[in-house]
């Protein structure tokens, strides 16, 4: 796995790679900024992770995560959500798909 040093190098190599979605989480759903459309959870697949340092955060570090979509749209989420409402964040995630 790849090493970055912050979350903006992480984003930027994700979004070379065809990462070029933003996903976020609004009222127990996924929502989509790019294609203006809400996704629930179990239609994403989560094809990487990766942690980077942060100052600002709670926790000293980021996670930004790459999914895939059923329609096979490639997008990104961060944890940023995580900081306001961990719980809805983590019931949010436990709903996406592994790949094995």
């Amino acid at each position: 796995m790849t090493r970055f040093q912050n979350l903006t190098e992480a984003v930027s190599a994700m979004r070379a790679r065809g990462f070029v979605n933003t996903f976020s989480i609004q009222h127990q759903r996924v929502y989509c900024s790019e294609q203006s459309c809400e996704l629930s959870p179990n239609q994403l697949t989560l094809l990487e992770r990766h942690i980077v340092p942060s100052p600002t955060s709670q926790s000293g570090q980021e996670e930004v995560y790459g999914f895939r979509t059923d329609s096979n749209l490639l997008g990104i989420m961060t944890d940023i959500y995580a900081e306001y409402d961990p719980e809805e964040f983590r019931s949010i995630f436990r709903q996406c798909r592994r790949t094995e």
